[in-house]
């Protein structure tokens, strides 16, 4: 019998250091659920001090909508990208007051090994805070070098192409290359080969905790 979360797990939190870096990592999850479960979704750093991100909250809205996410569970908090390190005293406490506020039963974050250091920040702090909550890492293509997986969830083809439709929307970042639809599918071709899948994305179990 396949594992449910939609059953396990009734509220799901997300959390992303910047813009793009959930759906990159929890896209097609997020596609497969979203209809089932009430997810929330947090921005820390939107990064638009950047002119090349003027537009990025804009087209985050945009991909959350084709991913499913509510508009009304969205949460942008405004630090300074690359040096959250230097605010994590602030962070952790705005931290506290949204998951106290949503109640998730999981939160998705970035992994406190990742190479990005704001993104490693946000890992640490998770991890240290919510050691009642289950909490899985999940895998950024550009900075998650170390990425141990050891969780996966299968998806179907109709998951992978709302994920690339969703990404499409960035606009402002479509010259990096981990936003080329091949790279996409290649990830969650070789993730879903791991476990004899077609499509897979991969995260790493911190915390699981059935109540």
């Amino acid at each position: 019998m396949p594992l449910l979360l939609d059953r396990l797990f009734k509220t799901w939190l997300f959390i992303g250091p910047h813009p793009d870096d959930v759906e990159l990592g929890c896209g097609g999850t997020i596609a497969r659920y979203s209809s089932k479960v009430e997810m929330h979704y947090l921005i820390v750093s939107p990064a638009t001090e950047d002119p090349r991100n003027k537009n990025i909250l804009q087209e985050m809205e945009k991909a959350a909508e084709i991913l499913g996410l509510k508009k009304s569970n969205i949460t942008v908090l405004h630090f300074p990208r690359r040096i959250l390190h230097e605010y994590r005293a602030d962070i952790r406490q705005q931290l506290i007051r949204i998951v106290n506020e949503v109640n998730p039963d999981v939160i998705f974050s970035t992994t406190p090994d990742d190479l990005h250091q704001d993104h490693a920040v946000i890992g640490e702090e998770v991890l240290r805070l919510f050691r009642e909550r289950s909490v899985i890492g999940y895998e950024v293509i550009r900075s998650s070098i170390n990425f141990s997986a050891n969780f996966y969830v299968e998806l179907s083809e109709e998951d992978i192409n709302r994920k690339i439709k969703a990404l499409m929307e960035y606009k402002s970042q479509q010259d990096r290359y981990y936003f080329d639809p091949e790279v996409i599918i290649s990830l969650a071709r070789m993730r879903g080969s791991q476990v004899k899948a077609r499509y897979a994305e991969a995260f790493r179990v911190w915390r699981f905790i059935v109540r």
